[in-house]
């Protein structure tokens, strides 16, 4: 439930853009728990919704001068902290960290089990074969967008192709694999998470 605010939201707004610490209190106190529960619904993740959240308020204080503006505070703040978990979630899209995040939130989910880490590893066998079946150019565009972290522009230029046939690829691409992946949904909806939801 949203505590009670002693004014209305677009004072408040007004008073932080004057840099009313105060008024930034108010705010923080109503919609922490709101953009946290948000944060950990989408992420799995204590530690990592912890982060978000801050990100969110620090991001929210640092730009208190252009806050008036906005007409409905929450509707940003929640914009925010999905831009920030996917922007967060990319940083580990490729490597180690990416695969050791992938099973501590499997874990987190399913239960730290022997069956439940040997169904995470069957899980991203499967995915890896299912990219490897893709036609080469579609499989050259996702892998560069997916485990490279690189943006359809960028990919265009790489492969001397326009930006339009980049994102046909990559979305025929999520297409097939969600389809391959549709009648297991427990680990799958985490690698449709790190490998298919996320923007370029």
């Amino acid at each position: 439930m949203m505590q009670y605010l002693p004014h209305s939201e677009s004072t408040l707004l007004r008073l932080l853009a004057g840099g009313d610490q105060h008024a930034y209190q108010l705010l923080f106190e109503r919609y922490w728990d709101p953009i946290y529960s948000t944060a950990l619904i989408l992420t799995k993740s204590p530690s990592l919704a912890e982060d978000v959240a801050q990100d969110v308020f620090t991001m929210l204080w640092e730009k208190r001068a252009s806050m008036a503006a906005v007409e409905k505070l929450e509707n940003f703040l929640f914009i925010a902290a999905r831009n920030t978990i996917y922007t967060r979630l990319r940083k580990l899209s490729s490597g180690k960290a990416y695969r050791d995040y992938l099973l501590q939130t499997f874990r987190e989910t399913e239960g730290a089990g022997v069956d439940e880490q040997a169904e995470f590893r069957e899980l991203e066998q499967r995915v890896m074969h299912v990219i490897q079946q893709l036609p080469p150019q579609q499989q050259k565009a996702f892998k560069l967008s997916r485990f490279e972290g690189m943006r359809h522009e960028e990919i265009a230029v790489a492969m001397g192709l326009s930006r339009v046939t980049i994102k046909s690829y990559i979305v025929q691409a999520i297409a097939t694999l969600r389809k391959a992946l549709a009648n297991n949904p427990s680990g799958a909806l985490i690698l449709l998470w790190g490998l298919l939801f996320w923007g370029r």
